[in-house]
């Protein structure tokens, strides 16, 4: 049985293999909906994501989302600071799909991407929790004075988060 390659390993050979760029705009070009060749699918999700993706594409009623999901987790892994990057994020978090919407949260945690704080704080109500999660931690990383006031009277506070945020913008908690 072969082994199964690790999401960043998959994203880091397709750098190598084809560069930043390119692999960066797979993932921009997917999470915008639009037509990649199967083999960046396959290469981005893993083996048979390909196939997988043109069975559900037959059957409406399957998830259609799974290719915009593995297209946020590549941008783990292959990043660009680059304002259409940012704005593909931020398009990202306002998906359909909850997964996609997760995953954007914590590609702005992970590469701060500011200018998607006022998002986050719209997904501080998100009906999923781990949007909630996501979006609570990320502010942590972005958020501003505005956005403490957000985090702090949110539905399901994450009091861990309000700490941090607080602490890293150097005021009072304002639960306190």
């Amino acid at each position: 049985m072969t082994a199964r390659r690790r999401p960043e390993d998959r994203v880091g050979r397709a750098v190598a293999e084809h560069g930043l760029d390119v692999v960066v705009g797979w993932c921009l070009d997917l999470l915008a909906g639009r037509p990649v060749d199967d083999e960046v699918v396959d290469l981005l999700g893993g083996a048979g994501s390909a196939a997988l993706v043109a069975g559900y594409r037959a059957d409406p009623a399957k998830p259609q989302y799974w290719p915009r999901v593995w297209a946020a987790r590549g941008l783990r892994y292959a990043w660009t600071d680059d304002p259409d990057v940012h704005r593909a994020v931020r398009a990202a978090l306002v998906d359909d799909a909850w997964r996609v919407r997760e995953h954007a949260a914590a590609l702005v945690r992970l590469h701060e991407v500011a200018d998607a704080a006022p998002l986050l704080r719209s997904l501080l109500d998100d009906e999923v929790p781990r949007v909630r999660t996501a979006a609570a931690a990320a502010l942590v990383v972005v958020g501003e004075h505005d956005d403490l006031v957000a985090l702090a009277s949110a539905r399901d506070v994450d009091e861990e988060a309000v700490a941090a945020l607080a602490a890293r913008l150097d005021v009072p908690d304002p639960r306190a």
